[in-house]
């Protein structure tokens, strides 16, 4: 899509570096952000629509061929291990004429774990907890708790307004949420021609159906208010449509949570 990327999240959690989601230009956001993806040996997947995950094949070469990464696993609800076994099956060949240049095994012994809504696993130095949210398809939502500063970081994957999730996200440091519908900014579209086809991403004009975006994703006045009712202390909008009107959106989420609020952008960086 222009502006962005799809959805990825890197959370550095204790001595670990973990990915969320692989979509579009993941691993050219990695290259860009200066992150060696060698270093991320844990993934988490929220859900698999392809803009949640169409980089996974390509993150997990370049991983092994440039970054030398030794091992993988991969977290995420069904479909995660057909993911994996869709990889070995299309590039068996490119996966044996590479290992015979690089020296790890880093690409045929990817592990995956199935996520439901029982996942509370402790890790090295960290905790991470999964809770199912409200999607077109299996989603969840994740939390990850570092020991040493009790520091807590939630995504909420794609999702319409649950109160299990505010209960989920109960205090903690920084909350991604997803906030897909907003009104367009028609003086950042480049082509006025294309102004109304934006216009019916945002409103559901013509032939898309507004009830399938609002039913299945969050606007920034429920974001902010998942916030408020579970007293984080930041709050970062995400999955943004090209176009939006970023100021709008952030007024939206303000008038109902008084904390920090910010409109992801690619490369964001975020300390809590």
């Amino acid at each position: 899509m222009p502006e962005r990327g799809g959805t990825s999240i890197v959370v550095d959690v204790a001595d670990e570096r973990v990915l969320i989601d692989c979509g579009p230009k993941t691993v050219y956001g990695l290259m860009d952000a200066g992150i060696p993806f060698g270093e991320i040996e844990t993934m988490f997947f929220t859900h698999h629509h392809l803009d949640h995950n169409a980089s996974f094949f390509h993150f997990a070469f370049t991983s092994w061929t440039d970054g030398g990464r030794e091992s993988l696993t991969v977290y995420g609800p069904d479909g995660t291990d057909r993911l994996v076994d869709a990889l070995y099956d299309v590039y068996a060949e490119d996966i044996e004429y590479r290992q015979d240049i690089y020296p790890t095994d880093g690409i045929s012994n990817i592990e995956t774990e199935l996520v439901t809504d029982e996942l509370s696993r402790q890790m090295d130095g960290w905790d991470v907890d999964a809770v199912p949210v409200e999607h077109s398809i299996e989603t969840y939502a994740y939390r990850f708790t570092e020991h040493g500063t009790g520091s807590s970081f939630v995504f909420s994957g794609d999702t319409r307004k649950i109160p299990s999730l505010v209960e989920f996200a109960e205090g903690a440091d920084v909350l991604v949420q997803d906030c897909n519908t907003a009104p367009v900014d028609e003086d950042r579209v480049p082509d006025a021609d294309e102004q109304f086809v934006w216009q019916q991403h945002a409103e559901g004009e013509g032939d898309l159906n507004q009830s399938t975006l609002t039913a299945n994703h969050c606007d920034a006045t429920d974001a902010g208010e998942i916030a408020r009712d579970a007293g984080v202390e930041t709050l970062v909008l995400t999955h943004v449509m090209p176009y939006r009107d970023l100021e709008s959106m952030r007024r939206d989420a303000e008038s109902a949570f008084d904390g920090d609020v910010l409109v992801a952008e690619d490369g964001l960086t975020i300390s809590p």
